[in-house]
């Protein structure tokens, strides 16, 4: 980016403005200027004039002799009149001729810069008349609308008329190639090249063209009869009105025409037209970059990117007890000047983001409404913050007074975390809740980008925090499997470790810098860097004196290898010649960067050098004589990023793959097995993922439970269909009596099932059947209706099914022969019946595909349900199940995935045991480890209801518990025998 300066315009007025003729010539040889200007100032009006370090040959105030007042610094008051007065000042100035040695005034056979000060001014804008005598070669440019030529018999004279009001002007000659075009129809666009460039003239040109035409659609007319692009024999970058100028070695870099040269043209709108309001803040560097440089990166793609840059230049320089609030930075500084980091970073970097988060703040339309409203009713006047709130406010009809004053007032930045992440099931949708949270002192009034990543597809939810903690909540049809606060960078705020890439800006800006050296040889190789980086205030040791504490306490800097630098890096493999500088990432402390150089001589240094403070966002360079041969930017986490569910990698055979992989190839099958543990949370978990997976390819799906037996069908249809609830459905289908795990590890995937109308099957045979095999050891007790609902076919011979239904028993007990047979059969029966199940619905209804959620036992595809549905049924199949729960047999499982164990968070106790006793639910012990004791209730108390609902059997008592929490509180009402008196029936309230 180029530094721009401005002639300072003042607001129209009533009176008169004083008007300035000035005429000049040159002595090239000597580095002169010599002089007149005659200065006219209106009737009843004061005026101080400046004469600085001018030579003043001739001062007269309408003929009278005037005399400078040596203790104002050659300035003069001129007294009140009330009629015109007319100042006459003959002046002469030497500055030098070389422009290795000038600043900001070159007079010299190469060409004349006058951009400082070089004639004599008023304190209060004027309007300038420059007539200009210059060598024959040479061409001259200053302020203008119009401009004169005239050849005469010792060179050329230009006549240079602006009719705007400004406090200084400035005038530029050398030998140019000069070339001409127009825009907007009939306004000069010129530029003004050295003949030892002019082939960049072309471009300059059409690039220049392409800004104005942009500008002015976006902003409105440009303000000017015409614009220059004119080099220069100093390195500058400025903007003044009516032209730019750029230094030579600037115009060379192949890259100013796609950035810098937009960001100066701009600035004849915002900075020359609309002039800055010193006194009340520069508000035109930040509107520019913002404008330009910003809005240049965007059309790149790569506005992300250069916000971010913004932020870590901000951070990297501004220090965390910084002063200067945006409304205080009032300079325009010179990219060159040494020192000026800090206010750069946040005249025009904050500038820049200010703008940018109004923009969002009130919508596209509203901003650039707002701007060119603020132009058309500002221009060629001064302008404040106060001016463009105003604008702003009238375009998008809100009150901005709060925005604007914390990000114009305020010396510290935001800064965000989040705490308290919890994604959980709600009636079939996923529920993401988090506390987004200010860690600054005082909270900002912040609009937060909140993006949450939902089936790999990013959903942006524009968030509102105002105080130190917002509560979030956010419902998703898919589970959320990330988190992201402020993923582009579209707020001015504290970026936190991950964000903050290593690159050189990080230790230029650090507040604590050490150099780490090895020994005197080194010292001579290093000393052009020692040089500055003793400017820099930075700490020296050699390395036999510094320790990882030290380290560890700063942003470090190691000229040459060490024992301390290989002891964290190694030996990097850096080239043997030239001048590398390789940022890293303090391994000891990653507030802090440590930068590891290398070079083979002082030369080396000195000439990389020059450039290496330019470079600031790049963690690697080398440099050879001068040259940049390599420049690599770092990558950092763009934004706050939680991950909250990432999908887990299962194995076909031997072979990874990834979760949507797998759930590709599951959905060529027709039936699905999802094994469990059943009180294994991830495993529900892994079931829910992938059913949820499967419907979002294709809708026509059913959910086979073990769960329930088919007695509970009836129960399952009606919840499904909506007729009953999930109570009714739980009580239906007798859940707690016939199942009894954890209803909660099964709750999301069956509201998920009710939510999007999937079929849920009832697989298992009813309880009593199978216990009463297991017991009898057999089916010969059974009568003749409970055979009839056995499925006819059972096949207990399939190879290795014995051993593997011996192996699980034997982990429980020592069985005899006799209990062995009975629970052989016992399993063999529920695999037969959910095979069954599974197979006659899949006849039934040809379209669809089932999930069967089961047991691990019961889905092994050798042995277990998959053979025997085989049987029945011609049909593609999958296994599927987490190797915590068993492992991963490729004979077994078609795919195993790995899954790290999550708990369900502890159901809250009453601490009771219970049991059903004549219709009614009766306390037949306390617990230590629950509530009931605490309040008084007691061994035969008869819980009526709770919270209003009747508690009739110990199922209802258990559905009612399903809502309740942690923290929660609960009314029971009790009713307890008293052998003389009536019961008694009382109220009794537990939190758990």
């Amino acid at each position: 980016m180029l530094a721009t300066i401005f002639s300072a315009t003042a607001a129209f007025s009533a009176e008169p403005l004083p008007r300035q003729q000035l005429t000049v010539g040159f002595d090239l040889e000597a580095g002169r200027i010599f002089g007149t200007a005659q200065i006219t100032i209106a009737a009843n009006s004061e005026a101080h004039l400046e004469l600085g370090d001018l030579t003043i040959t001739y001062l007269r105030l309408d003929g009278k002799k005037l005399l400078p007042n040596p203790t104002a610094g050659g300035a003069t008051t001129i007294p009140v009149a009330d009629r015109q007065q007319t100042i006459t000042v003959s002046f002469a100035k030497t500055v030098p001729t070389d422009p290795h040695q000038a600043t900001d005034n070159l007079i010299g056979k190469e060409g004349i810069t006058l951009t400082g000060f070089w004639h004599p001014r008023l304190d209060s804008p004027s309007l300038f008349e420059l007539v200009a005598d210059v060598p024959p070669s040479f061409t001259a440019i200053s302020e203008a609308n119009q401009i004169d030529e005239e050849k005469r018999a010792n060179g050329r004279r230009f006549r240079f008329r602006f009719e705007h009001p400004t406090t200084a002007i400035h005038l530029i000659a050398g030998d140019y190639a000069v070339t001409e075009t127009t825009f907007a129809n009939d306004k000069k666009l010129v530029t003004y090249f050295f003949k030892e460039d002019q082939q960049l003239a072309e471009n300059y040109s059409n690039k220049t063209k392409g800004y104005l035409n942009r500008y002015q659609k976006l902003i409105g007319n440009f303000p000017y009869q015409r614009f220059s692009v004119v080099e220069n024999r100093l390195p500058t970058g400025y903007a003044m009105p009516t032209f730019t100028l750029l230094g030579q070695a600037v115009v060379r870099l192949p890259f100013i025409t796609e950035t810098s040269l937009g960001h100066e043209v701009l600035h004849q709108w915002f900075g020359n037209a609309v002039a800055t309001d010193y006194e009340h803040g520069n508000w035109a560097e930040g509107l520019t970059t913002s404008l330009a440089d910003l809005a240049f990166a965007e059309d790149a793609g790569k506005g992300n990117a250069f916000r971010q840059a913004q932020l870590v230049k901000y951070q990297s320089y501004v220090p965390h007890q910084n002063d200067l609030a945006l409304k205080d930075f009032t300079g325009g500084i010179s990219h060159l000047a040494n020192g000026q980091q800090q206010s750069r970073a946040i005249g025009y970097g904050k500038g820049a983001m200010f703008f940018h988060m109004l923009r969002k703040e009130i919508g596209d339309k509203a901003f650039f409404t707002g701007l060119g409203d603020f132009y058309q009713r500002l221009r060629f006047q001064s302008a404040s913050w106060d001016d463009l709130q105003t604008s702003f406010a009238t375009a998008s009809h809100q009150d901005l007074q709060d925005f604007f004053h914390q990000w114009l007032n305020r010396t510290d930045l935001p800064e965000l975390a989040v705490n308290n992440i919890k994604v959980s099931e709600k009636d079939g949708r996923s529920e993401l809740s988090f506390t987004l949270v200010q860690k600054t002192k005082g909270p900002y009034q912040l609009l937060v980008p909140v993006q949450v990543m939902v089936n790999n597809q990013p959903q942006i939810i524009p968030t509102t925090s105002k105080d130190k903690e917002t509560k979030v909540s956010l419902e998703f049809a898919q589970p959320p499997t990330q988190l992201v606060i402020d993923g582009d960078h579209d707020l001015l705020r504290i970026l936190s470790n991950e964000e903050m890439p290593p690159v050189w800006s990080r230790f230029a800006g650090s507040a604590k810098k050490l150099a780490v050296i090895t020994d005197d040889a080194a010292q001579t190789r290093f000393a052009p860097l020692l040089t500055w980086l003793e400017q820099e205030k930075c700490e020296i040791k050699y390395s036999s004196e510094a320790s990882d504490k030290d380290v560890a306490a700063a942003s470090v800097v190691f000229l040459g290898a060490s024992p301390l630098s290989r002891s964290l890096f190694a030996t990097p493999k850096h080239p043997a010649t030239g001048f590398t500088v390789d940022i890293r990432r303090n391994p000891l402390n990653t507030k802090e960067v440590a930068v590891l150089v290398n070079c083979d001589t002082a030369d080396e240094i000195k000439a990389g050098m020059r450039k290496l403070r330019h470079y600031g966002k790049y963690s690697y360079l080398h440099f050879k004589n001068g040259r940049t041969l390599n420049k690599q930017q770092p990558e950092a986490a763009h934004g706050l990023i939680y991950e909250l569910d990432q999908p887990p990698q299962g194995i076909a055979v031997a072979k990874t793959q990834t979760f949507a992989e797998i759930v590709a190839q599951l959905h060529q099958a027709r039936v699905v097995y999802v094994g469990e543990g059943h009180t294994t949370y991830e495993d529900h978990l892994l079931q829910l993922r992938i059913i949820r997976a499967l419907y979002q390819h294709d809708p026509k799906l059913a959910i086979g439970m073990e769960m329930f037996n088919r007695s509970a069908q009836p129960a399952l249809d009606g919840y499904i269909a909506g007729t009953i609830d999930e109570t009714e459905m739980l009580r239906k289908s007798e859940y707690f009596k016939r199942w009894g795990y954890d209803y909660r590890n099964y709750r999301d995937i069956i509201r998920f099932a009710q939510a999007n109308k999937i079929p849920l099957l009832a697989l298992n045979q009813q309880k009593e059947i199978v216990s009463k095999v297991f017991r009898e050891s057999g089916t010969a007790s059974l009568s003749k209706d409970e055979l009839q609902l056995l499925p006819p076919d059972r096949d207990l011979d399939i190879p290795g099914y014995r051993e593997r239904i011996h192996s699980v028993f034997t982990m429980h007990r020592a069985p005899t022969p006799e209990q062995f047979k009975g629970f052989i059969q016992a399993q063999a029966l529920w695999d037969e019946t959910m095979a069954e199940t599974v197979a006659d619905y899949l006849i039934r209804h040809p379209a669809q595909r089932v999930v069967v959620i089961a047991g691990v036992g019961h889905v092994a595809k050798a042995e277990a349900i998959p053979p025997r549905v085989a049987r029945r049924l011609e049909v593609k199949q999958a296994v599927v199940a987490n190797t915590n729960s068993t492992e991963a047999d490729p004979k077994q499982l078609d795919f195993a995935f790995y899954l790290d164990p999550v708990k369900l968070p502890p159901a809250p106790l009453l601490g009771v045991m219970i049991a059903n006793k004549d219709g009614m639910v009766m306390v037949e012990q306390l617990s230590p480890h629950g509530k009931a004791k605490t309040v008084g209730i007691r061994k035969g108390d008869i819980i009526i209801a709770m919270d209003g609902h009747p508690i009739k059997n110990v199922a209802d008592l258990k559905i009612f518990m399903l809502g309740k929490n942690n923290g929660d509180t609960v009314k029971l009402n009790i009713k307890r025998h008293r052998a003389i008196f009536p019961d008694e029936t009382m109220e009794m309230a537990i939190t758990f």
